[in-house]
């Protein structure tokens, strides 16, 4: 099985409310629609990722931190032993 690492950039991405991140936003949804076509792939990331991406959504995205918590500790969760498996909201 293959295995796709998920970098905070495409979290951050993913996750972002800020019109400024909308097409990347979009680039990355397409991106885990193809990703959730595959057979033989597992999405990866890091718990560093998830700090980074918690970090950069509250200091630059000035996301709320209560939204960014609700994001976080599932993210959190599901990243031990960091691995996403299903990784599509």
């Amino acid at each position: 099985m293959k295995r796709i690492y998920l970098d905070s950039n495409i979290l951050i991405a993913h996750f972002a409310t800020d019109k400024s991140e909308e097409a990347k936003t979009k680039l990355v949804e397409n991106a885990l629609a193809v990703f959730s076509q595959l057979k033989d792939a597992q999405l990866c990331t890091s718990m560093w990722a998830v700090t980074e991406m918690v970090n950069i959504l509250v200091s630059r995205k000035k996301m709320n931190r209560g939204e960014v918590a609700e994001i976080e500790s599932p993210t959190r969760q599901r990243a031990a032993p960091q691995e996403f498996e299903n990784f599509i909201s």
